[in-house]
């Protein structure tokens, strides 16, 4: 997760670096005659076994690889990414369905457990694969998060913040998100925005943005 962030904020020969190492601890696997790759997570958490996944480095790193193939044109750039977007078909626990459509999940371990910020990241690292790549898994698999977020994103806002999570049967939020978190999920939603097209989603970041103001904290320049 750490890497995936610090590749998002690298450029040139570092990003590429990065990325490199990264693939130190890269596991391919079949299914079904599909080959795919996961980044089994090695610190344990909650209880956790380790080698957990989660769908936030899953998707984010899509995107960084096909990125770099973009930059290089090297084919092991475009294979590990499209690895990756396979990931997402695979038995692998990344994906729940939900009553609002396909969810990504932060920890693959805890399947009622709805991390926004993981969602939409995964969403995002999602369509970067597509753009660079033009692979049209990734294309549905990005088109599934922002449904799901478009009918799901109401659950998130209390009317004056924003939830960290939901969670159970019943979608009940689980604790407001800090500020930190809260501005996260303020540009996420407007990332979501310039993805698509859809003023739908910049309004809802600029409805979460208004809770700043509310609360006298500066707000976001999106």
């Amino acid at each position: 997760m750490k890497t995936s962030n610090l590749a998002a904020a690298s450029t040139g020969k570092e990003f590429l670096e990065i990325l490199d190492e990264q693939k130190l601890t890269l596991t391919f696997r079949t299914y079904n005659g599909m080959r795919y790759a996961v980044f089994p997570m090695y610190f344990d958490y909650s209880g956790a076994a380790i080698g957990w996944l989660d769908s936030f480095a899953q998707g984010n790193m899509a995107g960084h690889y096909g990125r770099a193939y973009n930059l290089t044109g090297k084919r092991e750039c475009l294979d590990i990414s499209n690895s990756l977007i396979n990931s997402f078909r695979a038995p692998t626990g990344l994906v729940k369905s939900t009553k609002y459509g396909n969810f990504y999940l932060h920890y693959n371990f805890l399947r009622e457990h709805y991390i926004l910020n993981a969602h939409l990241i995964c969403t995002l690292g999602l369509q970067r694969a597509y753009r660079f790549t033009g692979n049209p898994r990734a294309l549905l698999l990005f088109r599934d998060g922002v449904s799901t977020f478009r009918r799901m994103h109401w659950k998130y806002d209390s009317g004056s913040w924003t939830y960290y999570a939901v969670s159970g049967r019943y979608y009940r939020p689980a604790w407001p998100a800090s500020t930190a978190y809260h501005r996260l999920h303020v540009n996420l939603s407007n990332s979501v925005y310039l993805a698509t097209g859809d003023y739908y989603y910049r309004k809802i970041a600029l409805k979460w943005n208004g809770h700043l103001t509310r609360r006298g904290l500066s707000p976001e320049r999106i």
